[in-house]
């Protein structure tokens, strides 16, 4: 809907054009501006110049040779944003004629408004030397609710399907790649072992803090159905996310990952005490207060995890085969906001 609503409004700008070419061509226009960055004001400057070019306004480089002032002022929010203000002035006796106020979170956001902001702000000025009335619709635009990416806390809830990657290292083996039965120097029986790998399913429920309105922390229980077994395990973990809002109804949140295992599959003597990784989250508006979202992510630990022999009698040595852990995950889940930020 909103898509329809820009190209209705920049279909109907294209119409008015000469109408204002018309008129605007001895129309005298100065445009002036401040913002607490410079990056906002040169941006707003050099677009609002081309915006008035394109429309026929003859944009003068000080006050006195034109008729209207076009001034706008940029500053910071108490919410992580931005405002801009427009405002049209008559220079004949100074009286304010228009004003509007819009906001933003970044200059992706406000190249999608700044054509039409400016054209609200000079839509009123008066044809010269046209006969025949005007009358001005005023369009009001029903700005799409974007909350749900602006909230301060969200609650998560995601099943994932992790695959665990357990790579095969050599201590204690014989030749490095068997297990076996007898003395290490000259064994009764060997059998050649491999790499190992799991993937079973599990839940993710987890509390993100937006603290900063791009980025975000997250500490979260992690369960999983089973490892090498049917044994439940259970992790907690935390991420710290980077937001990219570039893209309406879509936010891209990669992230950096921490987890510590609670409880560990009894099939294991050893377990690494954390693993670390990263991985990115692609959400989708869900509603006014919430996101649907999907997962990947991958963590390594630096430490073995170290398996009981499984093989009983038959190859009793070594007692623990040693391997490095990896998991790459995969989840689809939705989160719910709480407390606006912009309010």
């Amino acid at each position: 809907m909103k898509r329809v609503l820009q190209e209705a409004l920049v279909f109907l700008i294209l119409i008015l054009v000469p109408f204002f070419s018309v008129s605007a061509q001895e129309m005298g226009l100065f445009i002036e501006g401040i913002a607490t960055q410079a990056v906002h004001r040169t941006f707003f400057m050099e677009n609002f110049i081309m915006e008035a070019g394109a429309l026929g306004f003859n944009v003068v480089n000080n006050r006195a040779g034109a008729e209207y002032t076009f001034r706008f002022e940029v500053e910071p929010t108490d919410y992580d944003e931005f405002v801009i203000v427009t405002r049209l002035i008559s220079n004949e006796d100074d009286a304010e004629l228009v004003s509007l106020t819009r906001f933003f979170a970044d200059l992706e956001e406000a190249y999608d408004f700044n054509q039409f902001l400016f054209f609200q702000t000079v839509v009123l000025i008066p044809r010269t030397g046209a006969v025949e009335t005007v009358v001005v619709e005023t369009m009001v635009m029903v700005e799409e609710n974007d909350d749900w990416r602006n909230m301060w806390l969200y609650a998560r809830g995601s099943v994932n399907y992790p695959v665990s990657f357990y790579m095969l290292k050599s201590d204690g083996l014989y030749g490095g790649t068997a297990v076996y039965r007898g003395g290490i120097e000259g064994p009764d029986s060997v059998s050649p072992i491999d790499n190992r790998t799991t993937a079973l399913p599990g839940l993710t429920l987890g509390l993100e803090v937006q603290f900063l309105s791009w980025m975000s922390i997250e500490p979260n229980l992690q369960v999983i159905l089973g490892d090498t077994d049917r044994f439940i395990t259970m992790a907690v973990g935390a991420e710290l996310k980077y937001s990219f809002k570039l893209i309406r109804n879509v936010v891209l949140q990669p992230y950096a990952a921490f987890s510590y295992p609670l409880i560990k599959s009894p099939a294991f003597s050893k377990f690494p005490l954390f693993a670390v990784g990263g991985g990115i989250q692609i959400g989708f508006k869900g509603g006014n207060r919430g996101a649907v979202f999907a997962d990947i992510n991958y963590m390594v630990s630096f430490s073995d995890a170290v398996l009981k022999n499984p093989y009983g009698d038959i190859y009793p040595n070594p007692e623990g085969i040693h391997f490095r852990r990896s998991v790459l995950g995969l989840g689809v889940g939705y989160k719910f906001g709480f407390f606006n930020r912009r309010r």
